[in-house]
């Protein structure tokens, strides 16, 4: 994934109208007197509403965008395919003696959607669900009581109660079970103290890498370039979806590598890839930028935009810059440079170090037939997607 970079843009932001309530048992301290709560009913979109503000305050600045154009962002997911289908939902932590109340302990937001597996001995990948965590929360005065590691070691047994039966009785919030959950960190390995059980691991961090370009350091050949031509919004979203087409590929290609792993990804992805063009869109409109393409094509060739080649990716990497600093942006980055084209990452100046910031990680639950899988033994597929 291709961006321009000046202040890191984090993982998009998922709400939903949905509830689940369940006490906490008085043994675990000092949870005793709180309740977990999901919003479900329309009666209580004030609360959901409290919380899509309280987010959008959290993270509009590391995103670079206001308050008001994160919670546009909310909406767009909000009213979009995934809450018609009832894929999203809000997680609070709440009073037990006091429920209603808008002064969570913690919160998060879930987003199911449909996952491919691949696991040893499998010639093609087989669709299962799993789920994206995004926005976890725990308010400056609620910190350092353990609210937030009891809080998400309890989510675990909600999207999966076929691995972690729930002795409170957690209503099932979704007809799928989870394979698998992933979330991306800016708080380094804490989620893997978040454990389901005994003896088990909780998210554990994929390790990742960024190539970066600063803007002074580019080193493109002008005879390298080749014609390219904008592409709208709507071409845009549509050269994403059709590169899902691509991702069990890659996976067979992996398992090749390695195949005593188990391999996994998201896909599709269609019903995000209009959210990325808004994000972007919003981020620039900040800075006074508005008519701004956020693709290219190279003409006469049908490269997709995952798509390069060594030859080619001079040329996008030029309309990169030069969108860069029509922007005001310092530099320029790609997540995980495929193999082919890290030799020409470094010939024109891109420098590749492991990520420290917004890090992937996952927890591995498999199916129902499934034995258990450590998450050594599984990798996350193309996760810059």
């Amino acid at each position: 994934m291709l961006y321009a970079h000046d202040s890191r843009v984090v993982s998009p932001v998922l709400i939903a109208i949905r509830a689940l309530e369940f006490t906490i048992p008085t043994h675990y301290r000092p949870w005793d007197n709180v309740t977990r709560r999901l919003d479900r009913q329309t009666s209580q979109r004030g609360s959901v509403s409290w919380a899509t503000r309280r987010d959008a305050l959290y993270w509009a600045g590391r995103s670079g965008l206001s308050v008001e154009d994160h919670v546009t962002l909310d909406e767009l997911l909000l009213h979009g395919a995934f809450e018609r289908e009832g894929k999203l939902h809000i997680w609070v932590f709440v009073p037990k003696d006091n429920p209603e109340t808008t002064d969570f302990y913690a919160s998060c937001e879930t987003l199911a959607r449909e996952v491919i597996t691949l696991q040893p001995g499998q010639s093609e990948p087989s669709s299962s669900y799993g789920h994206s965590i995004t926005s976890v929360i725990v308010p400056p005065e609620h910190r350092r009581k353990g609210y937030a590691e009891r809080f998400m070691s309890l989510l675990h047994s909600a999207l999966v109660p076929h691995r972690y039966p729930d002795p409170l009785n957690t209503p099932v919030t979704f007809k799928q079970p989870s394979t698998v959950s992933v979330l991306y960190s800016v708080v380094g390995n804490y989620y893997a103290r978040c454990v389901p059980a005994a003896r088990e691991s909780g998210w554990t961090i994929q390790k990742s890498f960024v190539t970066t370009w600063p803007l002074s350091n580019v080193h493109i050949s002008q005879t390298t370039s080749s014609p390219v031509e904008s592409l709208s919004d709507t071409e845009i979203i549509s050269a994403l979806d059709l590169d899902d087409s691509n991702i069990p590929g890659d996976m067979l290609k992996m398992q090749k590598q390695d195949p005593e792993k188990t391999y996994f990804a998201f896909v599709p992805t269609a019903p995000l890839n209009d959210y990325s063009v808004v994000i972007s869109k919003l981020v620039m409109k900040s800075r006074g930028v508005a008519a701004l393409s956020w693709g290219v094509k190279i003409r006469e060739q049908t490269t997709s935009w995952l798509g390069s080649t060594p030859d080619l990716f001079p040329t996008l990497l030029a309309a990169a810059v030069r969108t860069a600093k029509d922007t005001g942006c310092e530099s320029i980055e790609i997540w995980n440079v495929p193999e082919d084209l890290k030799m020409i990452a470094r010939k024109t100046g891109g420098e590749t170090t492991e990520r420290t910031d917004d890090l992937a990680a996952f927890k591995w639950y498999g199916q129902n037939s499934d034995p258990k899988i450590d998450n050594k033994d599984v990798i996350w597929a193309v996760e810059e997607r």
